[in-house]
């Protein structure tokens, strides 16, 4: 569907500012992907290797796809995390969200919610989606209080659809409408 066309490509938030994916970052992808904290919250399960990276790079950066992925840096331009709309529709005009903060440090000190504004924003105002959606592991306590916080709605729960930690666990589905985005960013 999209390809980054800028090379150069930047979007500016208040602490955090967006970037097109170099393959240069792929390193500092693997490691958060496979790092312990977050590779329980993705929905790709296994741990990734350099093959895979390039691999998904190729896939989904360099070529059209449904995906519109960031990497996130702070002011200084250190790379924090990486975000993006992924199963992005144009007939419909829906996509989903995808998020990783992927330096520990950044966690829980209101990163996340920028983060979510700005690609939301960006979301409803550049590429003029009507609906984005967001599906949240039912442990993953800090993003269920983020999506409610920016006013997503929650549709749905999935019983006992992913299989996590010894045990099965309910799928979130929450979703946000254009005229619902409060964009006081």
């Amino acid at each position: 569907m999209n390809k980054q066309s800028s090379k150069n490509f930047t979007l500016s938030g208040k602490r955090v500012n967006f970037r097109n994916i170099k393959k240069s970052d792929l390193k500092t992808l693997q490691k958060w992907r496979n790092s312990t904290e977050i590779w329980p919250f993705n929905t790709q399960y296994v741990l990734l290797n350099m093959k895979n990276q390039k691999q998904w790079y190729e896939q989904n950066i360099q070529k059209i796809s449904d995906r519109i992925m960031f990497l996130i840096t702070n002011k200084l331009g250190e790379s924090i995390g990486i975000c993006g709309l992924i199963h992005v529709n144009s007939k419909d005009n829906n996509a989903s969200v995808a998020i990783i903060v992927g330096e520990k440090k950044y966690h829980n000190k209101g990163f996340g919610t920028e983060i979510l504004e700005l690609l939301v924003s960006y979301g409803f105002n550049k590429i003029k989606l009507h609906k984005i959606d967001a599906e949240v592991f039912e442990y993953n306590e800090n993003s269920l209080h983020l999506f409610k916080k920016m006013n997503f709605k929650q549709e749905a729960i999935v019983r006992d659809s992913l299989w996590r930690k010894g045990k099965w666990w309910n799928i979130h589905k929450f979703s946000l409408i254009r005229n619902e985005f409060k964009n006081d960013f």
